[in-house]
Order: structure tokens, then C-alpha cells, then sequence
């Protein structure tokens, strides 16, 4: 689904180059709070974050957002970004941007202060946002699903006919 709406222009993806980041013994001791697994990509994410002009406070990890809990939610006056760390359910940033503009994902890898060996060892950072057939496309599928799911039949009603 979600290589649908980006073959239609209803999603576009960018992807960015991390900048080199420095960690420090404060974001070393984060790592007993925020999961061993994601760590890194949740303090490089803070720190791209805090780059794109958010500030600390409004950067929060593992926040409830409308029924799911991205790993990063980011919130500043009109603007909310939300970061998922790794991999995540590919419907699961269609669902996101119906609510906000923007959705980072961050890959596996190693931090850039971890001196990768190669580039393929280096994170990701892919941001996500509505294409110029959003619209279009994602109105599309929500009749299509309506659809679909009119033909579901329950058990009840089997029931219901003997």
C-alpha cells in the first residue's frame, strides 16, 4: 500500500543525509531509559529534531498519539513531526499523515559516531509527506475499503437468516 501511494504521487519521500553529531554523557545515560534497541536512532532523532529548530521540551519519547504511541513525537505550535525508529508498520505512516505533516523514519545502522565501516552500515533518515495526489488517492482506498468491507459477512449473520 504504501508503494502505491508513493508510485502515485500521493506520498513523497526524501531522503537525508545525517549530519555528523556528537553525544554526550547525559544522552550516555539515556540509554537506561529509552529501549537498548533503539537507543541510538532515538538520540540521533532528538538531536535532528532540536536541528530543525524544536526545542527540548516539546520532544517527547513514547507519547500516545491519536491511538498509537510513535517513538518520537515532536510538537511545536502548528507543528508536529513524528519519528519512528526502525522499522514500523507500513500503514502505520499512511495512518500518521492523515494527522500531521511530516513522518521521519530512521533506520537501523550505526550512529556516525560509531565510525561505520561502510555506508550501508550508516542509519537512514527518510522523511515522509503528502504528495500532490494525497487526496486524490487516499479518498480512493477509504471507498474502496468501505467497500470491501460491506461484503464481510459476520456469523450473526448466518444466525440471523435459519
Amino acid at each position: 500500500m504504501l508503494a502505491d501511494f508513493i508510485m502515485h504521487d500521493a506520498i513523497s519521500l526524501e531522503e537525508k543525509d545525517i549530519p555528523e553529531l556528537e553525544i554526550n554523557a547525559e544522552e550516555k545515560e539515556a540509554k537506561k531509559y529509552l529501549t537498548e534497541v533503539q537507543w541510538g536512532e532515538k538520540i540521533i532523532g532528538k538531536k535532528l529534531l532540536l536541528i530543525e529548530g524544536f526545542k527540548e521540551e516539546n520532544i517527547h519519547f513514547e507519547r500516545a498519539f491519536r491511538g498509537s504511541r510513535p517513538d518520537i513525537l515532536a510538537e511545536q505550535e502548528e507543528k508536529i513531526i513524528l519519528v519512528e525508529c526502525c522499522s514500523c508498520r507500513v500503514n502505520k505512516i499512511i495512518d500518521f499523515l492523515t494527522e500531521v505533516r511530516e513522518v521521519w523514519i530512521l533506520t537501523r545502522g550505526n550512529p556516525k559516531w560509531q565510525n561505520p565501516v561502510s555506508k550501508a552500515d550508516t542509519m537512514g533518515w527518510f522523511i515522509f509527506t503528502k504528495g500532490p495526489n494525497w487526496s486524490k488517492i487516499y479518498n480512493a482506498i477509504q471507498v474502496k475499503m468501505q467497500e470491501e468491507l460491506k461484503k464481510i459477512k459476520s456469523p450473526i449473520d448466518a444466525l440471523m437468516k435459519g
